[in-house]
């Protein structure tokens, strides 16, 4: 049987066979550095959008075609992030 390994530090893990990581402090770490990567990732989001919505006021027929493709795919980002969630709940 291969060793367990901690996805945090690479140690082997030691103990249940649920077990994923080898202490607390691992535990907390991995999931506050996942939290941290979405947290960037929803933050440049965000300041694309508003980014494009202060273009609106000067934009053509052609941006504005632009942008609101933009925002569609968004959308799309936004609602499989909530179906991923909601599969995990």
């Amino acid at each position: 049987m291969e060793a367990r390994r901690c996805p945090s530090c690479g140690k082997e893990v030691v103990g249940r066979t649920d077990k994923r990581f080898c202490s607390d402090e691992c535990r907390i770490f991995y999931n506050n550095a996942l939290r941290k990567k979405r947290r960037n990732r929803n933050s440049r989001i965000v300041k694309a959008i508003t980014s494009n919505v202060k273009e609106l006021d000067r934009a053509d027929a052609k941006k504005l075609l632009r942008l609101l493709e933009r925002i569609s795919k968004v959308f799309e980002i936004m609602s499989t992030f909530a179906k991923i969630r909601h599969r995990k709940l």
